[in-house]
């Protein structure tokens, strides 16, 4: 099991006093539907060079994940790569995501989702490894168990000027009960069947694409825009078919990619149409599409693509991602660099002429504030 860091002695003897005396309160999150939920912790390794030289592993402090009744134990674990000789590698480092118990009145299978990121403190900005996942068997236990590990290279622009380490890891427990009753996962089996549908969606397809065909009830629902497109409309080959609605502008992804949201409040591939759906949100009046695509469009925010991004919010008037977007270029110095005369890259130079008060304002935001929205943490902290 993984050791907990040890608390200074006169410290630790007041804690224990105030708890005999007005006890301990601990968080829990009620939620309707608990695979909404993100938890996202943020591990804190001071003077990180120094101590990962003295050590064979490292563990972070263990975090707890509670949800509706259910708690999860877990910790971060940083292991080495042995070169030809048993030599200890410092660098790529193996990060390892650790279950070190849980406590649950039920027991069940439950879809777990993770990803790991570190901080690069340059351009204040996460770098995330990719998503995975794993189905563990959930019940009272405090065996560890070790669900995943990602390889990842430290830099020197991941170094800040405390020579610390910031890793993150961002968790989702989906469990199978509530996939399987939810109304979400009930609208995306009735979306998969072709039972009553009679409308068409014409868009851009591929030799391979299936037709597009819908319910013209939940398009009414949903939007009423989209409601308002449909077309009159009869298919030689399909008599249930009533209505067309036209979209021959947009890709048969992208439009799948819409359906689902219309079904199931959730999109699949949102690194990959997150812009494209963001300008058919607000076309269409679907604001909670709009405000996922912000989500994630904000998470994935570099210099390069913050200049895109901005004239995006602008275009579509959505002024929570314009923020952000304007907030990312504070104390900056790559965009510093971009910006600057002679330096501009050509996304900022499209921005001038395209927009030059936007551009203007973004221009005073660089270097503007020293705010930092991260908790700075202590000594093996944990902030969320």
């Amino acid at each position: 099991m993984p050791m907990k860091p040890k608390s200074p002695k006169t410290p630790s003897s007041k804690k224990e006093s105030e708890e005999a005396d007005v006890g301990t309160v601990h968080e829990e999150v009620e939620v309707p539907v608990a695979s909404e939920v993100v938890f996202r912790k943020v591990w804190r390794i001071k003077q990180f060079h120094k101590t990962i030289s003295k050590k064979d592993s490292l563990d972070s402090p263990v975090f707890r994940c509670s949800v509706n009744g259910m708690t999860t134990l877990w910790n971060i674990s940083v292991r080495f790569w042995k070169g030809p000789h048993g030599k200890k590698i410092t660098n790529p480092l193996v990060v390892c995501l650790n279950l070190t118990g849980c406590e649950s009145e039920e027991t069940g299978q439950a879809r777990v989702r993770f990803q790991f990121g570190v901080w690069d403190a340059k351009i204040r900005h996460w770098e995330c490894c990719s998503i995975s996942s794993m189905v563990l068997n959930l019940q009272n236990s405090h065996e560890l168990i070790s669900v995943g590990y990602k390889s990842l290279g430290i830099l020197e622009r991941h170094i800040d000027s405390s020579k610390d380490v910031q890793i993150m890891v961002k968790l989702q427990i989906i469990q199978s009960d509530e996939d399987v009753h939810s109304l979400s996962q009930d609208m995306g089996r009735l979306m998969g069947t072709q039972d009553s549908k009679d409308t068409l969606i014409e868009c851009t397809c591929g030799e391979d694409d299936r037709p597009v065909n819908v319910h013209s009830w939940i398009i009414k629902c949903r939007s009423t825009k989209l409601g308002n497109r449909l077309l009159d409309y009869q298919d030689e080959k399909d008599k249930n078919i009533k209505y067309k609605l036209q979209l021959t502008d947009y890709s048969h992804g992208l439009i799948s990619e819409l359906v689902r949201y219309i079904y199931t409040d959730k999109v699949d591939n949102a690194d990959k149409y997150s812009q494209k759906l963001l300008h058919l949100s607000t076309r269409f009046n679907l604001p909670g599409l709009t405000a996922l695509c912000e989500r994630s469009l904000i998470e994935s925010l570099t210099p390069c693509n913050v200049p895109n991004i901005l004239l995006l919010a602008d275009q579509c008037g959505c002024e929570n991602l314009r923020k952000a977007a304007l907030h990312y270029c504070e104390n900056s110095v790559e965009i510093k660099d971009n910006v600057h005369i002679g330096g501009k890259t050509l996304a900022w130079r499209v921005m001038e002429m395209v927009n030059p008060d936007l551009f203007q304002e973004a221009c005073e935001s660089i270097g503007s504030s020293s705010s930092n929205i991260d908790s700075t943490g202590t000594t093996g902290s944990w902030s969320d």
